[in-house]
């Protein structure tokens, strides 16, 4: 008995670790001092953040707030990069970030192998000074969760920046994937279609990993954003590149290309596009853009299920040049938010009662970004901001809500994941010794089809085959354990909308 209680002991604290903290972009600090709360997606609120600069952001939060966030810091003389923590203190007042901390030059990344550490990654764009890559980590529960930087501006090269830094988890829903470009010509005349990528996991940073692939182009400005799932992003340039990558989470191959709108390869450049967004079932694409011949910004929608997408392009709304419009990104209540400057006024804004005007102190709205052409119903300056106000920028976050890639071949990290994740959901397995078979059984499944698993206990493959869900969402099935040897294992149940899992001890 006393071995049995041991036993179970062990398991318990072997299981009780989790690998992957769950992080997301509930929290968006930009612009000047403008904070907006997402937790409650039905009810967002506003607040204020210590962001004071017209660029982008980054930011990285948890179920109990915002962690950390980035940008630069216009209230320090000489103004320079900073990293708050969730106090609003900037905890890098010792010295500067290296980077450019354009648009979408900085992104915060959690170290699969430490549920305390984040890195931070930043590039630099535009001045010679701050070319490279480079990574900083923190760990953000240091000091009582005031933070500490442990290390900082760690070079992995030193080469201008194509302003696109994105991340992508890996497809075993653990790792990550970070993509950059680089910039060849500071004088903007040598085009390229290298993607560098570097692979994070709890070793540590691999790479780079290099690929030539799609269409040329030839300046440092433009956007990288990711779709829902994963598998594809778009590249926006602002000499006028618009083109949709197919991705690999599994291997980081960027496997084809979609293209949509070419970079000339002269000036004149008449389209200078300036950020994007997939709608939430990725089936349409939304570009800011800024046309050299009517100087005014225009929304397009793309209908990315046409046969022909380019000419699907469609007008959603259109701005005067004075009104800035800027940064563009998809919210966790479904809908597509952007930014504006409003450049009656420079930069930084005076801290007048004029100077918050209906331009700044709200974001438009992409209200249903996933219907076609006005039925979108884009609102112009509709979201308040409080006391915040907005610039160009807004936070360059990756989807840190991204599970792992259901069902294919790098699916594999299971060990450590809580028991039974979906709640609704009914899973058991258990050993039955006098047939030497684990027995299987959930109910209330809303997958049809998928793949059951068994792991051993350093997360390795023992058993897989593909399987059927019955009608009313029943599962029955059963594991034979001939020339299995004894020992924890786990059990594994995905399909294309459920991922539960049981812990089985084979004695």
């Amino acid at each position: 008995m006393k071995y049995v209680k041991a036993l179970s002991c062990m398991i318990l604290l072997m299981f009780s670790v989790e690998v992957n903290a769950q992080y997301n972009n509930n929290h968006w600090a930009f612009g000047d001092s403008a904070y907006i709360n997402w937790s409650n997606p039905n009810n967002p609120t506003v607040g204020i953040s210590a962001h004071t600069f017209r660029n982008g952001s980054a930011s990285i939060s948890d179920s109990n707030g915002i962690l950390l966030y980035t940008g630069y810091n216009y209230n320090l003389n000489p103004v320079r990069p900073s990293v708050w923590n969730k106090f609003d203190i900037d905890i890098t007042d010792t010295g500067r970030i290296y980077g450019g901390l354009w648009y979408h030059s900085s992104l915060f990344i959690p170290d699969p192998g430490n549920d305390s550490i984040i890195y931070l990654f930043t590039i630099g764009v535009t001045s010679a000074s701050r070319y490279g890559f480079y990574y900083s980590r923190i760990n953000f529960k240091a000091n009582n969760d005031s933070g500490e930087v442990i290390q900082k501006n760690v070079q992995l090269n030193n080469f201008p920046a194509f302003d696109g830094l994105m991340a992508v988890r890996h497809g075993n829903g653990r790792d990550w994937w970070v993509v950059s470009q680089r910039w060849f010509a500071p004088s903007g005349q040598v085009a390229s279609n290298e993607f560098t990528l570097y692979l994070i996991s709890p070793v540590g940073i691999s790479g780079p990993f290099l690929q030539n692939i799609g269409s040329m182009h030839s300046t440092n400005l433009g956007h990288l954003v990711f779709s829902s799932g994963g598998n594809q992003f778009v590249n926006v340039s602002i000499r006028g590149l618009i083109e949709l990558y197919n991705f690999d989470r599994c291997t980081g191959l960027i496997t084809s290309t979609i293209p949509i709108e070419q970079e000339p390869s002269s000036s004149p450049y008449p389209n200078t596009h300036l950020n994007c967004a997939f709608s939430p079932n990725n089936e349409r694409l939304y570009v800011m853009s800024f046309s050299q011949i009517s100087l005014a910004y225009y929304i397009y929608q793309f209908d990315l299920t046409a046969p022909d997408i380019a000419a699907s392009k469609t007008v959603i709304d259109s701005f005067s040049n004075a009104e800035g419009m800027g940064e563009m990104r998809l919210a966790t209540d479904g809908k597509i938010y952007v930014a504006c400057f409003d450049l009656t006024y420079s930069w930084p804004y005076p801290d007048t009662s004029t100077a918050y005007t209906t331009i700044n102190n709200n974001l438009s709205v992409i209200n249903f970004p996933d219907s076609l052409g006005i039925a979108c119903d884009f609102q112009p300056f509709s979201f308040n901001l409080g006391t915040g106000r907005s610039y160009f920028g807004l936070p360059n976050n990756p989807d840190y809500e991204l599970g792992a890639w259901v069902g294919s071949p790098c699916d594999t990290l299971t060990v450590g994941l809580t028991e039974n994740e979906k709640d609704d959901v009914f899973f058991q397995a258990w050993y039955n010794p006098e047939w030497n078979m684990i027995h299987v059984n959930a109910s209330k499944l809303k997958g049809k089809s998928g793949v059951l698993r068994l792991f051993d206990v350093e997360g390795r493959v023992v058993v897989e085959r593909k399987v059927e869900v019955i009608a009313g969402g029943y599962f029955t099935s059963e594991i034979a354990m001939s020339g299995i040897a004894s020992g924890v294992y786990v059990v594994s149940l995905t399909t294309e909308r459920d991922k539960v899992q049981s812990k089985v001890l084979r004695f």
